[in-house]
């Protein structure tokens, strides 16, 4: 009986795959997500207000002006809809801004300088609406699902069909669990943020911004970083030097873009500075 429920669990997690492929937008990538993109707009909806009770949002400044007319190009580049779009500006110095499923962002006062002006506003808030628009969050939910699942699963052909004792079955599912985390989920995560450069890449010159400032931003980012940090098989994000040659490679195309869709007035004039 457990060696048919064995069967049975890995055949339902195999089926799930068959059915659970889509396409990454401009990279093309084959995407595995078994998460409803309904189940994820309405978990971003939730998350969004529980992440911004008690944040000092501030009000019909004109930072927050900008942040809508950028955020607004950025939505329409994006073309979903369905999204949500809402935009809040927190008055916090974190360097940080973050985009949930369905269209659900917020910028942090931190990060001003750090895009300086309205183009490398765009290309933050490029990167951060393509994590929603790529449905990353729920591929990464599918990922950890699959990975729970197929754990569990070995786990019940380990005790069925092997002598190991439970100790030695733990260790072996926690060696596996681990290989899964630095061989599958991390460098996941480091091609969903790769992604989100080239997507935010193509939205902010889709849109009307110079797409290079995209690769200036990554400088003045990379100013920030500490000298020493953990290795890049270990890290959830590319290193800057090759998240700049990717973006780079893409510059071509998404200079035809902004050629065609350039705004009428100068966005690379700074707004804001580090002083």
């Amino acid at each position: 009986m457990r060696t048919v429920r064995v069967l049975a669990f890995g055949t339902g997690i195999a089926a799930l795959g068959v059915v659970a492929c889509a396409k990454v937008p401009y990279t093309d990538r084959t995407q595995y997500n078994l998460v409803p993109n309904s189940l994820m707009m309405s978990l971003g909806a939730s998350s969004y207000a529980d992440a911004l009770r008690g944040a000092a949002v501030e009000r019909k400044t004109e930072d927050t002006k900008t942040l809508h007319t950028v955020g607004q190009h950025i939505a329409k580049a994006a073309d979903e809809p369905d999204y949500a779009w809402e935009f809040s500006l927190v008055d916090d110095p974190t360097v940080n801004a973050w985009c949930l499923p369905g269209g659900y962002i917020a910028f942090y006062t931190g990060i001003l300088p750090v895009v300086q002006n309205e183009a490398g506003m765009a290309f933050v808030m490029g990167h951060e609406v393509a994590h929603a628009t790529a449905h990353h969050g729920a591929e990464r939910l599918s990922q950890q699902l699959t990975v729970l699942g197929g754990l569990v699963g070995l786990e019940l052909y380990l005790e069925d069909r092997t002598q190991l004792t439970p100790e030695e079955r733990a260790t072996l599912l926690g060696a596996l669990g681990l290989g899964a985390e630095v061989g599958v989920l991390l460098p996941f995560s480091r091609t969903h943020e790769s992604e989100a450069d080239i997507i935010g890449m193509m939205y902010m010159a889709k849109a009307g911004y110079p797409p290079a400032q995209s690769i200036e931003v990554w400088n003045r980012m990379e100013t920030l970083a500490p000298a020493a940090g953990v290795p890049v098989f270990l890290s959830t994000h590319p290193s800057h030097e090759k998240r700049k040659a990717e973006l780079r490679e893409w510059l071509p195309q998404a200079r035809k873009k902004y050629e065609r869709n350039k705004l009428p007035h100068d966005t690379v004039a700074t707004i804001w500075s580090g002083s």
